[in-house]
């Protein structure tokens, strides 16, 4: 990973200023690849301003992330969906701490082997329906973030949490279909 001081500079408009942004409130490259179902590589890419994505996955960091559609691709208005006003550091500050106490509350919990398997049975589902297969790196991430949605059943923003996977694994199909393709 290159150092903050190693970035291409880009005027604080541009897109790359923006991807900064969400890798700072994430935490990492490897976050935001990871949750979006892209490589690294292209985050980094977007980051040093070499190249901007296609509009797939402009929505799909946006809807995936929580991110304004419209702040990420053209800078204006409020970053989070929310359209609360606080402030990146805030919101970074907010984003490590959660990611801490999620990281502390997993090594203290069990792992609940009918969830696992309950998660492992809908993605499959989910995946053949969509008539597609997946690394088995990806399919691991995507095991683990159904596993983790189901963990929070009892919660009320369950079914958005549900529909925005199912929308994310949509994407990703599409996304691994034109690579495919190409």
């Amino acid at each position: 990973m290159l150092p903050a001081e190693a970035w291409t500079p880009v005027a604080p408009s541009s897109f790359a200023s923006r991807v900064r942004a969400v890798i700072k409130m994430s935490g990492s490259v490897s976050e935001i690849a990871r949750r979006c179902g892209f490589s690294e590589g292209v985050v980094r890419s977007w980051r040093d301003g070499n190249t901007d994505p296609s509009r797939g996955r402009c929505v799909t960091m946006a809807k995936t992330l929580g991110l304004s559609l419209v702040w990420l691709a053209a800078g204006e208005g409020p970053m989070m969906l929310d359209g609360s006003n606080e402030d990146t550091v805030a919101r970074t500050e907010s984003s490590e701490s959660t990611r801490s106490r999620e990281v502390s509350a997993a090594r203290t919990s069990a792992l609940d082997p009918s969830r696992l398997a309950a998660a492992m049975k809908l993605l499959q589902s989910d995946i053949e329906m969509a008539g597609s297969r997946f690394s088995p790196v990806r399919h691991a991430d995507l095991v683990a973030e159904m596993y983790a949605i189901l963990g929070r059943s009892g919660e009320s923003d369950y079914a958005d949490r549900m529909v925005a996977f199912r929308r994310t694994l949509v994407s990703r199909v599409h996304d691994e279909q034109g690579t495919a393709l190409a």
